[in-house]
């Protein structure tokens, strides 16, 4: 009976051991926490300037001035051709007349007629291949004494010379001439044979020797081309690399194509600030047949000899 007794103090003493030891945890925790609160606000007091091993520097403070940004001025293309500092150009295209502009282009039919721009201002006529511009005709005269007749091309005058001859306003020299016994193939027909004037020219300008017939056209490998002034209706025989000058720009002729007929023309104005490309087609033929008798003569493909409208000598 003593012994069940004790084993039950034994187990109280035990319980009452452990919740001292508790106790004596918990207080401890709040004494560390006490200390935490303690530091946390106390003030730590900053060493004074002359504690401080440092230079001192006063830092001198400009004044700041404001810019004022100029307002955007009008380039050289003309004057809606204006753009600000920080704003991307944005740049339309005209089908119609083939030119960037800063502005939509206006598709319809209305025209600015006071605006010279507005107009390209040139018309193609025609593309061919480029005739030399001397051609021979016919002749007159006997053996050793021939009277050649030859057309300027670019004026459709005659021009009348002998061998030995120097053709000033042509730029060309008669070498020699001469009519010999050619064959000649017609249609339809057995091959005959033909008197045929032959000249030897000098061509100054080419520096070459050029040997034209009546019986043919002296036709080169490069084409020219027909053009029109819209202004005043003047037209001019052009090749690649040719020069217009007009009343509103300058006209500089490009590529020129025969099949199909076409020709590049850039268009300069006259300060030299605005520049336009355009690819021109010719224009109807009922224009072409107007004003082809007038001044811009073709070329007979076959010529005879004018015996009886020449003089002797």
């Amino acid at each position: 009976m003593s012994k069940f007794k004790l084993s039950e103090f034994s187990d109280k003493f035990a319980l009452l051991a452990a919740m001292v030891a508790f106790m004596l945890v918990g207080l401890g925790a709040i004494n560390s926490i006490r200390k935490l609160d303690t530091l946390a606000v106390e003030r730590i007091e900053m060493p004074s300037s002359n504690r401080v091993d440092v230079e001192m520097v006063e830092a001198e403070v400009g004044f700041v001035r404001k810019e004022t940004w100029m307002n955007p001025r009008s380039q050289k293309r003309g004057s809606k051709w204006l753009f600000d500092v920080f704003t991307p150009p944005v740049i339309y295209y005209n089908p119609r007349s083939q030119e960037f502009a800063v502005t939509p282009p206006d598709l319809t039919a209305r025209k600015d007629t006071n605006d010279p721009w507005s107009s390209f201002g040139i018309e193609l006529l025609d593309v061919r291949p480029r005739p030399y511009r001397l051609q021979l005709v016919g002749y007159a005269g006997e053996p050793g004494n021939y009277t050649a007749t030859f057309e300027y091309i670019p004026t459709g005058e005659p021009i009348l010379a002998k061998e030995g001859n120097l053709l000033v306003e042509v730029g060309v020299k008669v070498v020699s001439f001469d009519v010999k016994q050619m064959e000649v193939e017609q249609d339809g027909s057995m091959k005959v044979y033909e008197k045929v004037g032959v000249a030897k020219l000098m061509d100054f300008e080419q520096n070459e020797e050029i040997y034209l017939t009546n019986l043919e056209t002296k036709i080169f490998s490069d084409l020219e081309a027909r053009v029109r002034i819209k202004d005043d209706g003047q037209e001019y025989l052009v090749r690649e690399g040719s020069q217009i000058k007009a009343e509103h720009g300058l006209y500089i002729i490009g590529n020129l194509n025969a099949e199909p007929k076409d020709a590049m023309v850039t268009r300069i104005s006259q300060d030299g600030s605005r520049r336009q490309s355009k690819l021109l087609t010719p224009v109807g033929e009922d224009a072409l047949l107007k004003n082809d008798s007038e001044s811009y003569r073709t070329v007979r493909p076959f010529a005879s000899s004018q015996n009886s409208s020449l003089p002797k000598g």
